[in-house]
């Protein structure tokens, strides 16, 4: 490795220029599988029973759309795996698109990534946090001022953690996993306690003749609900280059994860729906207190605490893996040089890391709760047609390539098209919402024209770039990434 280093005139050595900094190989099986329990599903689980329940109306259909969403978003995780074992680069969904259908496409998926998923979604889950942690506190719903206050400084103080203590952040990954199980298995012990009782008062009519009219329209945006619930494994993909065998590890882990996953997920809508009536599931966004205060209201305290910790063990994981996304698009020349470099000494994106997060405190305070979850699955059900387009394609072109691990065909193509089909059924039952989220989309087509494709800019507007650059890199003491 190779530094240049200049002297201030304080004296202090400033590193102006490293060559060929690396990302280290530090996530094994077990941080893979920490990582995904943690980040998928997200803490949707303590929010989306709520919206999934509102379009079925049926605790039948509920159940069976919770059990769909999961077999359909590990079909397409492990599609991600198998690209994300061709090219075990950072970047993910982005790397891959980039690499099979070329530039504009790969710019288009790092631009709606960054803009409508992975800060929506930092802003989503510290939200979340901030509200579970506040609510036993006050005992009452805080206010939006309050909640955005808190969840603000608990964006930034994680932010500042994956830039300093990367390893010291996987390690205790494993331990916030915990957090999130030991919190469901609290609520699942519950509903079974209940259910030994005899209750099953609210279990008795799964299938009402309201779920019999059930809408197409109202379906499909239960069962676009019910994929966001599971999403957020995506950050996998943008970890591989640090994952030390991506192709054990990243498949194995899919396994596990998605197996315990799928199961705590109906067992604890199942526990929803044998504590609480359909008339207390429809009014409240946070569904786990209210649970509790049926059940047993001196463990309500407890499982805040354990959500809240969930929230950010959610949070920290989603910040090591989307980060990388902006730090491959800035390599590849699709972002500033600046976000493609690592801090000399703790080899950590922290350009890329920062940006991310300013824009994500501007959602934060400017979003709400619905927006942040429609944007999110909008572009995430884009982003798995895309990537699993790309698979398909080099299965046809490429079938000796390299493929470390290779996800069944025939679930391939099924998945490709209930993506598609979902998207479609959307967008005629809420244009207005979801064809916002492409609109916004589409906007990276004027950004691609003149950012990127437009190469004969005036010279003074390069030379400033250039100066801006040396002086962030000499002040956050920034190397080039090999």
């Amino acid at each position: 490795m190779e530094q240049d280093k200049s002297e201030s005139r304080s004296g202090v050595i400033v590193v102006t220029d490293v060559d060929h900094l690396q990302m280290k190989k530090s996530i094994s099986l077990l941080h893979c599988t920490a990582i995904l329990i943690s980040v998928t599903g997200h803490i949707s689980i303590f929010i989306t029973p709520t919206a999934i329940f509102q379009y079925t109306e049926s605790v039948g259909l509920s159940l069976l759309i919770w059990c769909i969403g999961g077999l359909i978003n590990t079909g397409v995780c492990l599609c991600f795996t198998e690209m994300g074992t061709i090219y075990p680069k950072a970047g993910g969904g982005y790397a891959y698109v980039l690499k099979v259908f070329g530039d504009l496409p790969g710019f288009m998926i790092m631009y709606g990534y960054i803009l409508m998923i992975c800060c929506p979604f930092w802003a989503f889950v510290a939200y979340i946090a901030s509200l579970y942690t506040l609510q036993p506190i006050l005992g009452c719903r805080p206010s939006e001022a309050a909640v955005k206050l808190l969840a603000s400084w608990i964006l930034v103080t994680l932010v500042a953690l994956n830039c300093v203590y990367m390893k010291y952040v996987t390690k205790v990954q494993t331990f916030l996993s915990i957090t999130k199980i030991l919190a469901l298995l609290i609520i699942i012990t519950g509903g079974i306690v209940r259910l030994t009782q005899g209750e099953t008062e609210y279990l008795d009519n799964a299938f009402p003749s309201t779920a019999e009219s059930l809408k197409l329209g109202n379906l499909g945006m239960a069962m676009f609900f019910s994929i966001f619930t599971y999403g957020g494994w995506q950050v996998l993909g943008s970890l591989m280059e640090e994952v030390r065998d991506p192709g054990k590890d990243a498949p194995r882990s899919v396994y596990l994860s998605f197996a315990v996953i799928i199961l705590k997920y109906i067992l604890t809508n199942l526990a929803y729906f044998i504590v609480l009536s359909p008339q207390q599931i429809l009014q409240t966004d946070a569904i786990a207190v209210i649970f509790t205060d049926m059940l047993y209201p001196p463990m309500t305290p407890v499982i805040t605490i354990l959500v809240g910790v969930s929230c950010v063990g959610v949070l920290n994981a989603s910040i090591m893996g989307h980060s990388r996304i902006l730090f491959a698009g800035a390599r590849n020349g699709h972002a500033p040089m600046i976000l493609s470099t690592l801090h000399i000494r703790f080899l950590t994106p922290w350009a890329a890391i920062i940006v991310m997060s300013a824009w994500a405190l501007v959602m934060l305070v400017t979003g709400g709760l619905t927006t942040f979850m429609e944007f999110i699955q909008v572009f995430s059900t884009i982003l798995s047609i895309f990537v699993i387009s790309a698979q398909l394609y080099l299965r046809k072109t490429q079938p000796d390539i390299n493929r470390p691990f290779k996800a069944n065909l025939v679930m391939a193509v099924t998945v490709l098209a209930v993506n598609v089909m979902l998207l479609i059924i959307c967008v005629i039952a809420a244009p207005s919402r979801i064809g916002l989220g492409i609109v916004v989309w589409f906007t990276s087509l004027p950004v691609y024209a003149v950012f990127v494709k437009w190469t004969s800019k005036p010279k003074g507007f390069h030379k400033l770039m250039a100066k801006i650059t040396n002086s962030l890199q000499k002040a956050l003491v920034l190397g080039k990434s090999a």
